[in-house]
């Protein structure tokens, strides 16, 4: 049984909520979206089946009063009519929006366009000629149109008379509008009484009337708004006190500074905080005194807060990348339900507690590493010992399992080596001993030693761009061992088949006095919210092969390594596009000492850092 057609009444409300429908897609994302074209294609086929029942293949939509009209007869209530699409009328000042046969999904879509404009624009815009320039042929504006109706039907008004009725009415109320427009409130008040009320007798009563209501009501509204900005006032100012109690408890120090920043006053417990006295700072750039182990937070905007207009919330804080994780890692804030801040939580530390605990971490690493070395080296030997005696012997099988003593044992003798490594670097007594180092040199070496590893892997290990560079400041027998801890995460993470390939070029920019080594792979890659995960010590990334051994310090280590060698560290990555990692090395200089021990790392010299990981 075939369905029954919708009345036209209800077709023409559903056309016009698709095309409001439309237009508020249209406010979110642009034509073309694919949200926005969905819509376009759904009300383009309301208004085609609707064209389809009309007699002359056309539907004229008209706004009369709270009536929304459709061919001469009403279709609802503007209640049920979105507010877009009446927009369109008001925006414009139409009187009709008639669509014809053959509408097309573009003339649709060049209307809804018109429609959308912002109310600046739109000023500035003939919407005839909007549509002329776009060559739509089947929508048009403020043209009457004639609906057929049938005689034997209880028929509403000819199209005719409804819509010369709707224009005249429309004229005659935008008249008044222009008027009351140029007037005062009493005026206009006046001129509508005079409108509406046809007697003279009658028009002062109404009229008295009518003012005092306005002026009863106008004192009731003004009196609520008057409350509701009292209440937010003291609001603000219980929020701004319970917030000033917080930070007031939580610091002893208290630093007073002009709309500038510049100190004006500076109490004790501020001076021994900053390490400075009143008199060395007054007048000057709090920032400019901030070490390294500080963290400033300063509003951008010091001096009053604006009235009209609303305060900028951007905040300046000045310290090192590792003092602001690391406090901001120690100090929690506490939130009511309504997720203000009602107070705040810090981790407190006992400095000479800590730096005992730190002394004897150094003693425990350093003895078990001693008595885990001493065996294994009994191990090594005695087992070399025996291959020796009973090399000609030993079978393939047993052949096999003395290489594979001998590899674990210099896995373990490794193992044992980064921890050392890394016990130096946390308490400071690493030292590097920078000399004149040529760069194809080290790198050669670097690629070499793992060269017999790639080639049993299957994987293509080349040396790049290493020639004709500058001698660099390095001590080269870390930098090689940097160098083979790159190369063998690469190959660990390259599948058979793969490239890693070792390059070294002149640094451009902020590093032109550096050369810039790198270690490229074609394995899995890092994702990014991973790749400053990876330099943290005792972190190892799930990626590529499940299983690839080691403590998780290497990248620690030869991170801290080249920070000795005053370079740096970092990696370039997309997950699925290989890694690579880069280091750089400062060009040697004769006339500079380079023997002498790099500086401590800023990690070695702050207890604090030790104590919350910072590097």
């Amino acid at each position: 049984m075939a369905d029954t057609p919708l009345p036209i009444e209800t077709l023409s409300i559903e056309a016009v909520r698709a095309i409001g429908k439309t237009l508020g897609q249209m406010n979110l994302y642009r034509v073309g979206h694919p949200a926005v074209t969905a819509s376009l294609g759904d009300a383009l086929g309301h208004l085609t089946r609707l064209l389809d029942q009309m007699p002359e293949g056309e539907l004229a939509y008209g706004i009369d009063q709270d009536k929304l009209i459709a061919n001469g007869r009403i279709v609802g209530g503007l209640s049920q009519v979105p507010n877009s699409f009446l927009s369109l009328f008001n925006r414009y000042r139409l009187n009709s929006v008639t669509f014809k046969s053959g509408l097309t999904l573009a003339e649709l879509t060049a209307l809804c366009e018109l429609a959308a404009l912002r109310p600046e624009h739109a000023k500035s815009t003939d919407p005839k000629a909007f549509l002329n320039e776009r060559d739509v042929n089947h929508i048009a504006f403020n043209e009457a149109i004639y609906a057929k109706v049938d005689k034997a039907q209880d028929a509403p008004p000819p199209m005719e008379t409804a819509q010369q009725a709707f224009q005249a009415a429309t004229a005659s109320e935008r008249s008044i509008l222009q008027e009351i427009e140029r007037q005062s409130l009493e005026r206009s008040l006046e001129m509508l009484v005079q409108a509406a009320v046809p007697d003279p007798a009658e028009r002062t009563e109404v009229y008295q009337a009518v003012l005092g209501q306005m002026q009863a009501d106008l004192e009731r509204r003004v009196s609520q708004a008057t409350e509701t900005v009292r209440k937010e006032k003291t609001r603000i100012e219980n929020e701004q006190v319970r917030t000033q109690a917080v930070l007031s408890n939580m610091a002893e120090g208290v630093v007073v500074v002009d709309d500038d920043g510049k100190v004006l006053m500076m109490n004790p417990a501020a001076e021994t905080l900053y390490g400075v006295r009143l008199a060395e700072v007054a007048g000057k750039s709090l920032a400019e005194h901030v070490k390294e182990e500080h963290l400033m937070t300063m509003a951008t905007q010091i001096a009053a807060p604006p009235s009209d207009r609303p305060l900028e919330p951007e905040v300046s804080v000045t310290s090192t990348e590792d003092t602001h994780r690391t406090i901001r890692g120690s100090t929690a804030l506490v939130q009511n339900e309504a997720g203000k801040t009602v107070g705040m939580v810090s981790v407190l530390t006992d400095v000479t507690k800590q730096r005992e605990l730190q002394r004897t971490e150094r003693e425990f690493v350093a003895h078990v590493t001693h008595e885990l070395r001493a065996p294994l080296s009994s191990i090594r030997a005695a087992v070399e010992l025996l291959q020796g005696q009973f090399s000609g012997k030993l079978e393939n099988d047993d052949r096999k399992m003395f290489d594979t003593v001998i590899k674990n044992t210099d896995r373990l003798d490794l193992l044992i080596k980064g921890i050392l490594d890394f016990s130096k670097i946390e308490s400071g007594q690493m030292t590097v001993h920078p000399q004149a180092c040529e760069v194809e040199k080290i790198a050669r070496e670097g690629a070499d030693s793992l060269r017999p590893w790639c080639l049993k892997k299957g994987i293509q290990l080349s040396l790049e761009g290493a020639s004709g560079l500058p001698p660099v400041a390095a001590d080269a027998p870390r930098t090689v061992q940097v160098l083979v801890n790159l190369l063998s995460n690469a190959i660990k993470f390259t599948p058979s088949g793969g490239r890693i390939t070792v390059r070294v070029a002149g640094g451009t920019g902020r590093q032109e006095r550096f050369a810039v080594f790198s270690v490229q792979d074609t394995g899995p890659g890092i994702a990014k919210q991973d790749q400053e995960k990876i330099f943290e010590k005792f972190v190892q990334i799930a990626s590529g092969e499940r299983h690839v051994g080691g403590t998780g310090l290497g990248l620690a280590i030869a991170k801290a390594l080249i920070h000795l060698q005053r370079g740096q560290m970092w990696v370039q990555s997309e997950a699925g596009q290989g890694a690579t990692f880069l280091f750089t090395l400062p060009y040697y200089v004769a006339s500079k000492e380079t023997t002498q021990p790099a500086p401590k790392p800023p990690s070695a010299r702050a207890w604090w850092k030790r104590l919350f990981g910072a590097r």
